[in-house]
């Protein structure tokens, strides 16, 4: 099931004391009359882990705070340059997906609505759809890609976009798409129209696990997924969060992989938490990490990924 935080129209800003509801676009082809077509400007958020509770601490950090000082920042950038869209790639909610942390997200990300913005969503491991949709009720009324699953295809001059629903388990943290995602995301990549296409799930891949190792804690059917992306020529890059860490590679396939930063908290206090645009243009895309610490070493790192 697409999930969107559909941008907010004049007339939706005057409902006073209205409550906002949440829309769902399947299928969605943007279009920006006015908008230069050699580049498009997209915005990436992963992990916010908002609770009900806004003054709530987690690892020493207001998740609250970190994420209306990220919807600060991309107000300022949009006033400079507009966005095609922002993604939130999972784990919207603290730890259980509990109805007032989605009503807490909801509000906190409607200046970006209002500024013209679509938000469209994923869900993470401390997710969860009942709950989801018991604090965000006008959800259940929309139609489903899949039964039990929040998938989304978005497509725009230069770019298509693939979300995937990698949630298996609330608060349990390993992953998994299953046989029929799997089969989905296959027909949907041949379907699709000829032009670099992005993958984006929750979950980061992991390979096998030795006999004594470390338990998975990433996505179960990696080998699966990549085995599908790896199919389609089509298919550029592939982004996740989960692991809370900043890290952009290339397989030798000529596969980006791309793990986001949090927006709420990282596991290692030296890496940056923060947020990522993404520049996509005839022959690639360029990523520049906004980190919330600006003294950080990594703020404003670029990186150029070339379309294979």
């Amino acid at each position: 099931m697409p999930v969107t935080l559909p941008a907010l129209t004049r007339r939706d800003l005057m409902k006073q004391g209205a409550t906002l509801g949440l829309g769902l676009l399947a299928g969605q082809h943007l279009h920006a009359e006015a908008a230069d077509t050699r580049k498009e400007l997209w915005l990436l958020f992963s992990d916010t882990h908002i609770a009900e509770d806004k003054t709530h601490i987690e690892r020493e950090v207001n998740m609250t705070e970190h994420l209306q000082q990220a919807v600060r920042e991309v107000l300022h950038l949009q006033e400079k340059e507009r966005a095609f869209g922002l993604f939130v790639n999972g784990d919207l909610a603290l730890k259980e997906g509990l109805p007032g942390d989605y009503t807490s997200f909801v509000d906190l990300m409607r200046p970006v609505r209002a500024s013209g913005i679509d938000v469209h969503l994923t869900l993470g491991n401390h997710d969860n759809r009942d709950k989801f949709w018991e604090g965000c009720e006008e959800l259940a009324l929309n139609k489903k890609l899949m039964p039990q699953k929040q998938l989304d295809v978005i497509t725009s001059a230069m770019v298509n976009w693939v979300l995937l629903d990698s949630l298996q388990e609330t608060n349990h943290t390993p992953g998994q798409l299953g046989d029929g995602q799997i089969a989905w995301l296959n027909h949907t990549l041949l379907d699709l129209p000829d032009k670099p296409t992005i993958v984006m799930v929750h979950h980061n891949p992991q390979g096998p696990v030795p006999p004594g190792g470390k338990a998975v804690s990433g996505l179960v059917d990696t080998e699966a997924l990549i085995s599908a992306l790896d199919a389609h020529p089509k298919v550029k890059a592939l982004i996740y969060g989960h692991t809370h860490n900043w890290e952009v590679k290339t397989k030798n396939s000529g596969l980006h992989c791309i793990n986001l930063p949090p927006v709420a908290y990282v596991f290692n206090k030296e890496r940056p938490s923060g947020w990522v645009t993404a520049r996509v243009d005839a022959k690639g895309m360029t990523l520049e990490l906004r980190s919330l610490n600006l003294a950080h070493p990594e703020h404003g790192q670029k990186k150029r990924l070339e379309w294979a």
